[in-house]
């Protein structure tokens, strides 16, 4: 006989959770799934924090400095960076990604980047501008609209992965130090 080593669906240890990979939608609510933000360019400060407004819900915070670049952002992801356990399902229909957002700006761009975890010359851009002043707001990514100067939605490619771009465009040196949440 031969020996299975699987080691599924068993404890690995009784006082740790058994980790699993998000998947979309993302909600920072699952106590079993491993969410992260890795922030960038000037975006470090990017961290999943208990809602000032409701304690029962988890929110992603995004400061984007002073010394920030024009393209600071983050990256939805763990460590690794792996991305999400599936791919986004886009069709040749369906090309949409909602997200909600909370800025303190009306008409601030907000810039939505998929990619492949494994390769980032597969990408696609976009961006929608806020309606809203310090208010939530769900805002609609067309990937079928890609952003001026970016490569176009090839369905052929697999993206599993995600970047959140508040800003976009402005460097924190005219911006000023800015906080900004996504949920």
């Amino acid at each position: 006989g031969s020996v299975n080593n699987d080691t599924y669906d068993q404890c690995v240890s009784c006082n740790t959770n058994a980790w699993v990979q998000m998947t979309l939608p993302v909600s920072f609510e699952e106590n079993n799934v491993q969410y992260g933000l890795i922030g960038f360019g000037g975006a470090e400060d990017s961290q999943i924090i208990v809602d000032p407004a409701d304690a029962n819900q988890h929110i992603a915070r995004v400061v984007k400095s002073s010394t920030a670049a024009t393209w600071a952002g983050t990256t939805i992801t763990v460590p690794d960076p792996i991305g999400f356990a599936q791919a986004i399902p886009f069709t040749a229909t369906e090309t949409f990604m909602n997200l909600r957002v909370w800025t303190p700006s009306a008409g601030t761009p907000v810039r939505l980047k998929v990619e492949d975890h494994t390769d980032p010359t597969h990408s696609v851009e976009t961006q929608v501008n806020t309606t809203l002043a310090g208010e939530w707001e769900t805002l609609n990514f067309n990937f079928g609209n890609e952003a001026p100067g970016t490569a176009a939605l090839n369905l052929n490619y697999t993206f599993d992965m995600a970047s959140i771009f508040f800003n976009y465009g402005t460097e924190g040196a005219v911006a000023g130090e800015t906080t900004y949440y996504f949920d």
